[in-house]
């Protein structure tokens, strides 16, 4: 089993190296490539079995990779594997590239899992694995609440999730402020009409702006039961991490 592994960082290759290895075992063949030009040269010659591959690189777009390999190896198998999840890479995305083209996008930064989950579903089980905040920001690309934001996406799941303010504040690392800024935003565009009047919901008409929100993004697509299926799994993964840390930490003051 051979892996090309493109990114111009090193030490986020050697991160992806270990989990590689975590995941497939030593016998695994990684083979490194420090730029988009040279993946690109290293894919024609030796046929992996799946691309890991970067966006953002500057002498060759990850994008641009998978445009040129596509041309000729449309059953090469490729993880985009990011730093970003911005709306302007996922929109360039879809406008070079087919879905058929991506198999998988994971998100630098965030749970290892999600990396490994990518790699496993693509490699091993021949499953495509979009990270949901991608999901979330294709969806708004499709649909005609594209205005939404990144940051207002991530408290629509979090509100979906059912945290609180605070909760929300303290995983994302902002203020309080910050979210019930993000939530009044979302209520501006997703309930009140131009004039500022709360839109008729037919059927929600008793239910808190939150809530209206939520049911709003369920019906429009820009938040799916998937989405909240994997939104609740990340929580918790998250929520027993920083508990244990919490812990241990307390711990070693004693």
């Amino acid at each position: 089993m051979r892996i090309l592994l493109i990114d111009d960082m090193p030490a986020m290759r050697e991160h992806a190296v270990r989990l590689l290895h975590q995941l497939l075992g030593q016998d695994v063949q990684i083979v490194q490539a420090t730029s988009g030009t040279e993946g690109l040269h290293m894919s024609k010659s030796m046929s992996p079995d799946l691309i890991i591959l970067d966006i953002s690189m500057p002498d060759m777009s990850g994008i641009a990779v998978a445009q040129e390999i596509w041309k000729e190896h449309q059953q090469q198998k490729i993880i985009f594997w990011s730093q970003y999840h911005k709306e302007a890479y996922v929109r360039a995305i879809g406008k070079n590239l087919p879905d058929e083209a991506v198999h998988g996008y994971a998100i630098k930064g965030e749970l290892d899992e999600n990396f490994l989950h990518a790699v496993d579903s693509v490699l091993l089980k021949d499953n495509s694995y979009i990270d949901p905040i991608v999901r979330g920001v294709q969806n708004r690309l499709k649909s005609k609440d594209g205005s939404v934001s990144d940051l207002e996406y991530e408290t629509l799941i979090d509100i979906a999730c059912g945290l609180t303010d605070r909760a929300i504040a303290q995983r994302r690392h902002v203020s309080v402020r910050a979210v019930q800024k993000r939530i009044s935003s979302l209520i501006e565009k997703l309930i009140k009409n131009q004039d500022g009047e709360i839109k008729d919901i037919t059927g929600t008409e008793l239910l808190n702006p939150r809530t209206r929100v939520l049911t709003i993004a369920f019906k429009r697509g820009l938040v799916t039961t998937e989405d909240l299926e994997e939104a609740n799994s990340e929580f918790f993964k998250w929520l027993r991490k920083e508990f244990d840390e919490t812990i241990q930490d307390t711990t070693l003051v004693r």
